[in-house]
């Protein structure tokens, strides 16, 4: 009989948040970028933000970008960003990225000091983008954003929840509390 574990320790496409802010602010450009913690993958990934705000149209979003690296020099590339019905009635954000290729995490660099080409290396790994969040309201209501690869949409994704707020001295107030 075969081991129906046997697949599990099997090295997976999964991403990781390379980088991620605290909290979205109305009309302020949002950057987080994603890079692989397992196999590589050509399938491609999809980035959603989802969250009763998204669904009930109080939280909104526009200007999605991407970061291209050929070979050290950055191009930006405007994407959509749109609001789609999942099939339970539901609102989400969504754009498909399925020419964006990722790279198997090389694990020979973690616990050792990189040298220069090294570091841009991993630089090179990482896949960034940036969007913009609208919302008016007095509250600071939580969305998900989640990017997922193709390959493993279950348990390779990247999943963080975040707030949003209208305060555009969100972090005056924040850190002159303390």
């Amino acid at each position: 009989m075969k081991n129906p574990f046997a697949g599990l320790k099997k090295k997976q496409v999964k991403l990781q948040f390379s980088t991620c802010g605290e909290i979205m602010i109305d009309g302020l450009p949002f950057a987080f970028g994603v890079e692989s913690a397992g196999k590589a993958s050509d399938k491609g990934l999809c980035v959603s933000i989802s969250g009763e705000a998204v669904n009930d149209g109080r939280v909104t979003f526009s200007n999605l970008e991407y970061y291209e690296n050929h070979g050290g020099k950055i191009t930006i590339v405007k994407h959509g960003f749109s609001l789609v019905t999942k099939k339970d009635g539901k609102k989400i954000y969504q754009a498909k990225f399925t020419k964006i290729p990722i790279t198997e995490k090389d694990t020979s660099m973690l616990f050792r000091k990189l040298t220069e080409e090294e570091v841009v290396q991993r630089l090179n790994c990482e896949i960034a983008f940036k969007v913009t969040p609208h919302f008016s309201g007095e509250d600071t209501p939580e969305v998900m954003l989640t990017v997922y690869p193709y390959e493993n949409m279950l348990t390779g994704s990247a999943v963080q929840w975040l707030k949003v707020t209208s305060d555009k001295d969100y972090f005056l107030h924040k850190y002159s509390n303390k």
